[in-house]
């Protein structure tokens, strides 16, 4: 075109007209759900998008058409053909975390605008939900935005994520960070972790550790080596004992920090209790001594398993109390493949059994002493104690290992 259908000074007035009416059209349509002025021109069905205030960080709300590709919502910028974006626009550029709402339905995204290409790809179907768009491109010289949408759903592995770290007493906030940094939405993370939006602080992106870098390229690598987790011994697990020095150095940790104990709500629910209370309480421990746990028991648990291993987590020292029912379950498979139990102390009345099954699905009672340890293949075995625990506590650390995969074993490089 070789000039602008509207001129700037017809765009702005228009834009503040629109802008009245937008303001109370969302306002409408958020508490109605959509059943009243749930329509653009009672014909071509709306949709309720959210975003953050580039400037002010303040959720706000804009109606848009309803245009959608394979089932996900697809964000015009068309500002009627006028030739500035709409002040969305700027918002999604800044932070693509939003949400849509659909009649009664939210949902959030990750918004990612369409290369030229890309959006003259899809055109044809965005107009096919709202014809007027045509004449809106005609209209102007701008290049109208498009964006498209990804679904940034809560998983239950991350949902798992969330409960394990809180459990270990993570920060909150660096949980919370994590989770934004990974393209969740504040909304979303502040549901899932009981809180307001308000009550966290965001902290800069950080880089992985290798550590933690190591451990997730490897279980890319292990899913693509194997669609289900082999099995690797014989009966699936194996008792023996550990190092005397390091169950001393750990038993003197947990009474030196006997007064730091965390009440623990465990992923999942698996652990109960029939008794007054929490069933059980958590003690982090430093990172130098996790690193000794996983060394010390690594070999022994090669050995065992006839594999090479990579040491992924150490989780602090957990003390069931009185009445404590661990429920039977399996543990994590992308990371927990191969288990070690270690009991470092316990005040009992009668001995309480780990019930574990083997890989004929035989059941069996296994009874640890402090000191000892069961080496088990935890991602793919039942284990419990479903038994209330008779006594005041029983103290256990747990450390996890996964195959370590070699690049002949996986197509694609770790």
């Amino acid at each position: 075109m070789s000039s602008e259908r509207y001129s700037k000074k017809e765009a702005s007035r228009i834009r503040n007209a629109l802008k009245a009416i937008s303001g109370l059209n969302s306002f409408i349509y958020k508490i109605s759900k959509g059943k009243i002025w749930g329509k653009w021109a009672g014909k071509y069905p709306i949709m309720l998008l959210s975003v953050f205030g580039s400037k002010t960080g303040k959720v706000r709300n804009v109606p848009l058409i309803k245009v959608m590709h394979d089932d996900k919502p697809v964000l015009v910028a068309s500002m009627g053909g006028m030739p500035m974006h709409p002040s969305w626009y700027f918002n999604v550029m800044a932070n693509p975390r939003i949400s849509v709402q659909i009649g009664s339905e939210k949902k959030y995204y990750l918004a990612k605008k369409l290369t030229d290409e890309e959006k003259d790809e899809m055109w044809p179907t965005i107009c096919s939900f709202y014809p007027d768009y045509d004449q809106y491109k005609k209209n102007t010289q701008r290049n109208i935005g498009v964006f498209a949408c990804e679904e940034k759903a809560m998983t239950n592995e991350w949902r798992e994520w969330i409960s394990e770290n809180i459990d270990r007493g993570c920060d909150r906030n660096e949980l919370y960070s994590i989770l934004y940094h990974d393209g969740f939405h504040p909304e979303l993370i502040a549901s899932e972790m009981h809180a307001n939006v308000g009550d966290f602080k965001l902290q800069p992106e950080k880089k992985e550790s290798p550590k933690e870098e190591n451990i997730q390229k490897m279980v890319h690598a292990f899913k693509n080596a194997h669609k289900e987790i082999p099995v690797y011994t014989d009966v699936g697990f194996k008792k023996d004992k550990l190092d005397e020095s390091l169950h001393q150095k750990i038993l003197t940790f947990y009474k030196e920090n006997s007064a730091s104990l965390q009440i623990e709500n465990v992923a999942g629910g698996y652990i109960e209790t029939d008794a007054e209370g929490s069933a059980s309480h958590t003690i982090e421990m430093p990172n130098d001594l996790r690193d000794e746990v996983h060394q010390s028991l690594l070999n022994k648990a090669e050995d065992w398993s006839g594999i090479r291993l990579l040491p992924t987590y150490v989780y602090g020292v957990r003390i069931y109390n009185r009445g404590a029912i661990l429920k039977p379950h399996r543990d994590r498979e992308e990371t927990h493949i191969i288990g070690v139990i270690i009991n470092i102390d316990q005040k009992v009345d009668a001995p309480w059994a780990l019930e574990i099954e083997d890989h004929q699905r035989n059941n069996h009672e296994i009874f640890l002493s402090p000191g000892e340890v069961i080496f088990y293949e935890s991602a793919t075995l039942d284990h419990g104690r479903p038994m209330p625990l008779d006594g005041d506590s029983f103290v256990n650390v747990f450390c996890h290992y996964m195959p370590y995969i070699n690049k002949t074993e996986n197509s694609n490089e770790i």
